[in-house]
C-alpha cells in the first residue's frame, strides 16, 4: 500500500513539475567584436529552448544605432537548424531608425527536440566611413518584430533581447595616413630643433 501510494505520488509530482515547467528561449549572437569599415563579418546565432517540447521555428529581427545603420548591410544568411528561412534578395539594409525588416530566423518541417542549436550565420558589410566608435546590435522584442519561438504545440513564446557589442576601428588606410603625418610632424620638429639650435651656436 505504501509502495503504490508513494509511486501516485512521484508520477503527480513529475505531471505537475511538467505542466508547471517555465518555457524559455534564448538567443545569443558570436563573432569578432572589431570591424574594420570596407570589410565584411560573420556573427553566428544560437538559439537555445527548453520545456517547450520542441521547436518548429524561430523569428528575429536586429536593431542597431541610427548613427552606423547607413553603413551596415546584411549581405548572407546561411541557416542551419531552421532552414527554410529568408534567402533572398540582398543586401537586407538598416533604415534610419536602425531597424532592419526582414525575419532572420527559419522554420523547420519536423519537430526539433528541446536543446542548444546554431541557427543562423549572418554576414555583414561595413560601408567605408562607418564611424568610429563602440556599438551595439540587438534583437527586438516589441511587435510587430517581437522575436519568438514557436513550441510543439504552435505557441508563441517571446525570447528576451540579445545584445552584442563591437567597436569600429580605423581603417587601415586612416592609420597609415595617421602614421606618415606623425612621422612628417616629427620631421618637422627635429628640423626646426636643428635649425635653431644651428643658429645658436
Amino acid at each position: 500500500m505504501k509502495k503504490t501510494l508513494l509511486t501516485a505520488i512521484v508520477c503527480a509530482m513529475t505531471t505537475a513539475c511538467g505542466v508547471f515547467a517555465q518555457e524559455s528561449a534564448t538567443l545569443s549572437i558570436t563573432g569578432p567584436s572589431s570591424w574594420v569599415p570596407g570589410t565584411s563579418i560573420t556573427l553566428s546565432v544560437q538559439d537555445t529552448f527548453t520545456n517547450l517540447g520542441g521547436s518548429y521555428a524561430v523569428s528575429y529581427w536586429l536593431d542597431v544605432s541610427s548613427t552606423v545603420a547607413p553603413f551596415l548591410t546584411i549581405t548572407g544568411l546561411t541557416h542551419f537548424t531552421f532552414p527554410n528561412g529568408y534567402n533572398g534578395p540582398f543586401p537586407i539594409a538598416f533604415d534610419s531608425t536602425g531597424s532592419e525588416t526582414v525575419d532572420l530566423g527559419g522554420a523547420s518541417n519536423t519537430l526539433i527536440p528541446d536543446g542548444s542549436y546554431h541557427v543562423t550565420d549572418i554576414v555583414f558589410a561595413l560601408a567605408v566611413g562607418m564611424p568610429v566608435g563602440t556599438y551595439t546590435l540587438r534583437t527586438t522584442t516589441a511587435p510587430p518584430r517581437a522575436s519568438i519561438q514557436t513550441d510543439a504545440n504552435f505557441n508563441d513564446v517571446g525570447i528576451p533581447q540579445a545584445s552584442f557589442v563591437f567597436n569600429v576601428v580605423p581603417e587601415p588606410s586612416t592609420l597609415a595616413l595617421l602614421g606618415i603625418g606623425a612621422v612628417g610632424l616629427g620631421l618637422l620638429i627635429y628640423r626646426r630643433r636643428k635649425h635653431r639650435d644651428g643658429a645658436t651656436d
